[in-house]
């Protein structure tokens, strides 16, 4: 009975996941994850082949949904840089079960810099329209400094010629 229990509940689950989005989906099963294993909400670095227990453990989403919220979660910037930081690899119960290789800390380094990388340009476009509104304000600071000080120049010197004049 319980089983029939039990497979009626994931039926009626699985249902109610196939009428979302696949985006939807893999947030929904993503926030799953980190209510049951602290471990992946610490971001620490997952062992290798975590995607199988995952499986296991989550029969009603399907092995692709899974495996695709598993993969999002590796690429997140966080998770990256824990990876990158080095140390032991953790199974879903936050047991040390290995350790993060020197390829694994080399290859997460290089993803997070080419994120930083694409955050740059954005950063730097800003930084070029700043500088270029300034030196335009002090270019028109100057053209208004040598304006006003032909002007005061020119007063006395036609005063002067005003003066001989008469």
């Amino acid at each position: 009975m319980m089983t029939d229990q039990n497979s009626a509940l994931a039926q009626a689950f699985q249902s109610a996941i196939g009428e979302k989005s696949a985006r939807q989906q893999q947030i929904m099963i993503i926030e799953l994850l980190y209510q049951r294993y602290p471990v992946m909400k610490q971001f620490k670095p997952l062992m290798i082949g975590v995607h199988k227990e995952l499986e296991k453990a989550l029969p009603q989403f399907g092995a692709n949904h899974v495996h695709r919220s598993i993969a999002a979660h590796c690429r997140k910037v966080r998770y990256l840089k824990a990876v990158a930081r080095g140390g032991k690899r953790f199974d879903l119960n936050g047991k040390p079960v290995g350790d993060v290789t020197l390829e694994e800390k080399t290859a997460a380094a290089k993803f997070v810099q080419n994120i930083e990388d694409r955050k740059k340009p954005a950063a730097a476009v800003v930084a070029e329209e700043v500088a270029a509104d300034a030196v335009a304000g002090e270019a028109a600071v100057e053209q208004l400094v040598v304006a006003t000080a032909s002007e005061v120049i020119a007063e006395p010197v036609a005063a002067e010629t005003e003066s001989k004049a008469e």
